[in-house]
This record gives C-alpha cells, sequence and structure tokens, in this order.
C-alpha cells in the first residue's frame, strides 16, 4: 500500500494508456459512435460490479457530481466528434488542466513563484493540435469547449467520492451513463443485435480496457495526486493514441499535430522535473481538495 501511496502517478499514467488504445480500435468499429459509446460503458460496468461495495459509497453530493460529470465527458466528446474536427474534439478534453490551474490558484492566493512553465507548454500544445483541423461548427466547438470543465470536475470530484471505493464508483458510474445514452440513443438495441462478433470481440475489449481498467486506474490513481497532476498525465491519451495509429494502421500525424505533441511531451517532462521533487503544478494534493 505505501508503494500505491508513494507511486500513485503511475496507476493515472496507466489509466492513460488504457485510454489511448481507443484510437486505433474504433477505427475497426462499424457501429455508431453512441451505440459504443453506450455498450462499452455497460460492459465496463458489468466487468466491474465484483468491486462494487454500496457500504463504501456515499450517496451525496460528490458521488452525484461525478455520475454526472462522468457521462458528461463520455456523451459531450461523442456528440462533439460528429459535430467539428476529431483533433478538436479530443483536444478539448485536456483544457481541463487549464480550469484546475485556475481553481488552485484562486483558492490558495499562490500567484507568484509557482513553476507556469509546464502549463504553458501544454496550452501551447494543444492549441497547435487543435488548430490542425478544420474550423467545425459552431455548437460542435462550444460542445468541444464543455469536455474541458467536465473532465476537470470529474477529476476532482473523483479524488472525494472515490476515496473509500474508486473501483465501485467506476462501476457505477459505467453504468449510469450506458443507461443514460440507451435513453437518448435507444437504436443502440437494434444496432446490438446486428453487429458481428468481431465487433463484439473488439467493443469487449474495448470495455474492459480502454473503459474499464482505464477509467478505474484513473481513480485508484487520484487518491494519490493531486487532480491537477492527474490531468497532466492523462495528457499521455493525446500522445500515445497516434503513436498505435502509426504502428499498427499505418497512418501518420501531420507535422503540426506532432509538434503540438512535443510541446505537451515538453510540458509534462518539466512538471516531472520541477525542483520540489513532486512533479506537482502550482499546488500540492491537500491544497485541491475540494
Amino acid at each position: 500500500m505505501k508503494i500505491i501511496e508513494k507511486h500513485g502517478w503511475i496507476l493515472v499514467f496507466l489509466g492513460a494508456v488504457c485510454w489511448s488504445l481507443n484510437s486505433p480500435l474504433v477505427k475497426y468499429m462499424t457501429a455508431s459512435a453512441m451505440t459504443i459509446c453506450c455498450l462499452r460503458a455497460l460492459i465496463a460496468g458489468v466487468v466491474l460490479l465484483p468491486f462494487l461495495r454500496p457500504s463504501r459509497l456515499k450517496p451525496d453530493r460528490w458521488t452525484a457530481v461525478y455520475l454526472l460529470s462522468f457521462a458528461g465527458v463520455c456523451i459531450t466528446v461523442i456528440a462533439s466528434l460528429s459535430m467539428t474536427d476529431a483533433a478538436i474534439a479530443v483536444g478539448m478534453q485536456y483544457t481541463a488542466l487549464i480550469w484546475l490551474t485556475l481553481t488552485a490558484v484562486l483558492r490558495t492566493r499562490r500567484f507568484r513563484g509557482q513553476p507556469w512553465g509546464p502549463v504553458f507548454l501544454i496550452l501551447a500544445g494543444l492549441l497547435l493540435f487543435m488548430s490542425s483541423g478544420s474550423a467545425g461548427s459552431l455548437t460542435g466547438n462550444l460542445t468541444a469547449a464543455s469536455e474541458g470543465i467536465l473532465f476537470a470536475v470529474m477529476t476532482a470530484s473523483g479524488k472525494r467520492a472515490g476515496q473509500e471505493n474508486p473501483l465501485g464508483l467506476t462501476c457505477i458510474a459505467n453504468l449510469f451513463t450506458g443507461a443514460l445514452v440507451l435513453l437518448i440513443h435507444p437504436q443502440t438495441a437494434g444496432e446490438a443485435l446486428s453487429m458481428a462478433p468481431s465487433q463484439w470481440g473488439l467493443l469487449l475489449v474495448l470495455g474492459v480496457v480502454q473503459v474499464a481498467m482505464g477509467y478505474g486506474l484513473y481513480n485508484l490513481g487520484l487518491q494519490y495526486v493531486s487532480p491537477q497532476r492527474a490531468s497532466i498525465l492523462a495528457l499521455w491519451e493525446m500522445i500515445l493514441g497516434p503513436v498505435w495509429v502509426a504502428l499498427f494502421l499505418h497512418e501518420y500525424s501531420s507535422g503540426m499535430i506532432i509538434a503540438g505533441f512535443l510541446l505537451i511531451l515538453g510540458g509534462i517532462c518539466l512538471n516531472a522535473l520541477h525542483p520540489s521533487g513532486k512533479g506537482y503544478i502550482l499546488v500540492k494534493p491537500d491544497d485541491m481538495a475540494l
């Protein structure tokens, strides 16, 4: 347990690695995005049921906020992908770092002597990444913009709501999301019945590895690192996703996207080399307890 407490960031990083598998696997899926979102969430929820401990989950405001923000992240990412460029739809999710940073500064009043370098490098990388695509529609861009706020709220509330049973919280969140998407997109049932066995195989990998393991590891690690640091480590999804696509599908990113990734990677490394030796941005975990 002491090793996990000291190196909880590894769990968050491994969660981001699991998330990154979404990029190559989804390209092989033929079902609609909403159907994929619904079914993989339900699969993840069922897989995590053995870890559910109802007595260790409090039905309080933090749990409610987490469930709503978790579902919001899943749905807005899928919705924005159909209304704006994929680079914008994916990249805006990780502007969560900016919202968490602003919240930390406002709460602690620590404006000076803070390592702003990593924040600006990562922000510059995100802007380069998102500017590589088309402008998209205003509605799509606004939907994408909400992803960052929702991801920030999900991360901050997850630290409180999942203190005693992070895997159980992940289970409930996925079942809630699956049920909500099914209500929004009732065509899911018909599409599920017509899916080929190979498609179900891919969907199982997405549900078990990308969602159940991804969010499960993220929520476990979140109990030992600050929300800000978790949001920085989550950026590895953006870096590794195109790497898997290049390795296995032989599809390569543009020069601007690669430049954006390098800036993001530079910001992550600069954060890790912070003189404190702990790699925190602006504040320590206790300062970000909401």
